[in-house]
């Protein structure tokens, strides 16, 4: 996956890593950074399509946008990236979120989660921790072994635990990614109100009881100042899906 910045949209950020050392550790690579030290760090693999491998290990990685994006209404954000599981664990675990400030180890927003099911896994989305939290899945299955592309979508709604996310997987229509059926749906549930910015990246290692084991690639993140444009999906932010995790 690749940008093409148009007026429309804002890079917050893009990564494919391929720049990076191979079989070294991600922190203090590109500008990552771990925010606590790990038995297992995440690591990048790969050759000349080099990817990060997340683990079950216990680590936080954080990398900062170009910088502090509002949560106004209207506005949205859309998180992507190629992944690939080779497991996951029944009770399910988060491993990608945005968090506000940068470099914190408690505000994480708009975390995508995965559990095993029968045939593979699914993935799920929730707003962040607190009293009421609970996490939306999808219903279809996902095969591990495979690279999928995600798409998150979160619409900043005016008022106080309302905004919405919708997650896509896979879409067959990129040009317009709202034609597209989402895969999971929903909307703020803690009792934790919405951030008023917006400011960082992160990828996350959980406990070997309950975290996914994967590959990630091609993670981009794109700033929309105007609703209206989540779906024209060119003119927020072009993914060229110009190559696939390995």
């Amino acid at each position: 996956m690749g940008f093409a910045q148009t007026r429309a949209s804002i890079v917050a950020f893009s990564d494919n890593f391929d720049s990076y050392n191979s079989n070294a550790n991600l922190s203090g690579q590109g500008g990552w950074t771990a925010t606590a030290a790990a038995a297992t760090p995440m690591q990048v693999t790969g050759s000349s399509n080099k990817v990060v491998s997340i683990g079950t290990s216990g680590q936080d990685e954080y990398h900062a946008l170009s910088g502090s994006f509002q949560t106004a209404a209207g506005n949205s954000i859309i998180t992507s990236a190629t992944i690939n599981l080779t497991s996951a664990q029944a009770t399910g675990d988060y491993f990608l979120h945005l968090s506000d400030p940068v470099g914190t180890s408690s505000n994480f927003y708009q975390r995508l989660f995965a559990k095993s099911t029968t045939g593979g896994y699914l993935l799920g989305i929730t707003d962040t921790s607190g009293t009421g939290s609970t996490t939306d899945y999808g219903t279809g299955v996902l095969a591990t072994g495979t690279n999928h592309d995600v798409y998150v979508v979160w619409n900043f709604v005016a008022g106080n635990n309302n905004d919405t996310f919708q997650v896509y997987v896979d879409p067959t229509d990129t040009t317009t990614l709202s034609n597209n059926t989402p895969y999971a749906t929903h909307t703020w549930s803690s009792a934790t109100v919405e951030p008023a910015t917006i400011s960082a990246v992160n990828l996350r290692q959980g406990s070997a009881s309950n975290a996914p084991a994967l590959t990630l690639d091609n993670l981009n993140v794109a700033y929309v100042p105007e609703p209206a444009l989540v779906g024209l999906f060119t003119a927020t932010m072009l993914l060229s899906m110009k190559r696939r995790a390995r």
